[in-house]
């Protein structure tokens, strides 16, 4: 059975035009803020990875210009 995100009421503060024009439209604010957030928050998440790779990241591809892409002999759809 499938669990569902436990939920905790918080306060936001939002424009009145885009809250009004909102609830005509029966848009729901809370599913539409939280998708919002989480989006947000898996970008972010994903800015700082890549800030604390990025190291790691700029020697692997200076290894790769250096020494070519491993088992490349091996790939079966070349392009160039």
């Amino acid at each position: 059975m499938p669990r569902t995100a436990e939920k905790q009421r918080t306060n936001i503060t939002l424009t009145a035009v885009n809250l009004a024009a909102a609830r005509e439209l029966g848009l729901n604010v809370s599913a539409i803020s939280d998708a919002a957030l989480a989006a947000a928050v898996r970008a972010a998440k994903a800015e700082a990875w890549a800030r604390e790779n990025a190291e790691a990241i700029a020697e692997r591809r200076a290894w790769i210009e250096t020494h070519g892409t491993p088992l490349a002999d091996l790939q079966v759809l070349k392009i160039d």
